[in-house]
């Protein structure tokens, strides 16, 4: 019988179909074939504001475009959620109305004059025995001893090692919450759901306040909220790494400035928590949760838009070779990575939300995988606004008025043309 080539090459690869039929089944995606998407019974839009310090101001102009028609149409999102400097803007934001955002426009590109950057008195001391020696060094004797002696007064004004040590931060709380303060927030005003991130540094957990409002209210606090446990091989149950609070008018203002708490710049904030009626201690949700993405997701969402002050691998443009440059080159890195660890994360829920095929799996991975799973899915469209090239504005220029103003319209400007991610 005479075969084809074609032929032969056909019942070679049937042959082998049979016999990698095992290995094909064993590589599909356990979601294969993909189930069709779903209207989600809560979904929505999000808005994510980032950690951004002096940067604030930025985000201020983005929110001056997005919000433009705030007051004929109503808020264009169903969640704001924020972390540092971000957390402030969602507070104002989340009021859902002209005169507020407004209002938080005036706040950054008034900093100047709020002078937030007061030192406390030993970090002063520290400075001004640092330009005394300074001083000394240009000058001859006896006028230099003078400028020493002046140092040597300085330092021990400092206090004790025993004070010093004790020490958690450089920077007086009291100028940026005195601005906060005088801006007064409550619960009553949010006219849109609310998330601000902090780190708990009483459990050592990245924390989520949250306050949702509206007809969808219940359903988006039971998702947002539901454990999720995984029971180990040694009998004990593990907690989630993060911890979800609810916002009242007692800890409001405390999670929102707890949120902007630099760790050494600013002290921590105690926060009272509704749950336990504990006080604990918190500080920058950006050391562990910058941009919250995931958290977003979390609460319902599936068309997020992200709010990021600083140009991509900004600060990775060449080897640092000063203090400074090595210091906003490891602070780059690590906020890209949690960045891209978020939109990981978000995408990696989005997927196990279609996880169905159980089929080989313990016990306790079945009952992972259904308490982070939603009954219903749909992709997550991602927006994308931040700066093409770096802005001038520092993180700590909150005294550099021209390029608040700067950072403010590039903002503003930058809000008009997201870039746009399906996911």
């Amino acid at each position: 019988m005479r075969v084809s080539r074609l032929g032969f090459l056909a019942g070679l690869g049937s042959l082998g179909a049979l016999s990698a039929t095992n290995r094909a089944e064993a590589a599909l995606p356990p979601w294969f074939p993909l189930p069709p998407p779903l209207k989600p019974k809560i979904g929505g839009r999000a808005l994510v504001l980032s950690g951004a310090g002096a940067r604030g101001a930025y985000e201020a102009g983005v929110l001056k475009w997005l919000f433009k028609d705030v007051d004929a149409q109503g808020s264009p999102y169903d969640i704001i959620c924020g972390t540092s400097a971000g957390a402030i803007n969602s507070a104002f934001a989340a009021r859902a109305n002209g005169a507020s955002i407004a209002e938080v426009g005036q706040l950054w590109l008034t900093m100047p004059q709020a002078d937030v950057l007061q030192l406390i008195p030993p970090a002063q001391h520290a400075v001004n025995a640092a330009q005394a020696f300074n001083e000394s060094s240009e000058h001859g004797y006896p006028r230099k001893l003078r400028y020493l002696s002046k140092a040597n007064g300085e330092l021990k004004a400092m206090g004790s090692k025993e004070d010093l040590a004790k020490i958690m931060a450089v920077v007086n709380p009291d100028g940026i919450d005195t601005l906060i303060k005088k801006h007064p927030l409550t619960l009553a005003e949010m006219k849109t759901n609310i998330i601000v991130n902090a780190t708990n540094l009483t459990r050592f957990t990245s924390d989520a306040f949250y306050h949702f409002t509206g007809s969808t209210a219940a359903a988006r606090e039971y998702e947002f909220v539901r454990p999720v446990a995984l029971a180990s091989s040694t009998g004990r149950s593990l907690r989630p790494s993060g911890l979800r609070w609810r916002l009242t008018d007692d800890n409001l203002v405390k999670a929102v400035l707890a949120s902007t708490a630099v760790p050494s710049v600013f002290p921590p904030v105690e926060v009272p928590v509704y749950e336990s009626g504990a006080k604990e201690l918190y500080v920058d949700g950006g050391v562990a949760n910058n941009t919250p993405i995931a958290t977003a997701v979390a609460a319902g969402a599936n068309d997020v838009t992200v709010v990021i002050a600083s140009a991509a691998n900004e600060g990775m443009e060449k080897q640092p070779d000063t203090l400074p440059a090595l210091l906003q080159g490891s602070f780059s890195v690590i906020q890209r990575e949690l960045l891209e660890d978020d939109v990981r994360l978000a995408l990696a829920k989005n997927l196990l939300s279609r996880y169905r095929n159980y089929r080989g799996l313990s016990a306790q991975t079945v009952a992972f995988l259904q308490a982070i799973q939603s009954a219903e899915w749909q992709p997550i469209r991602l927006r994308v606004i931040r700066p093409e090239k770096p802005l001038k504005l520092t993180s700590f220029g909150f005294n550099d008025g021209p390029n608040l103003q700067a950072a403010f319209d590039q903002g503003y400007a930058d809000a008009q043309h997201p870039v746009v991610f399906s996911a």
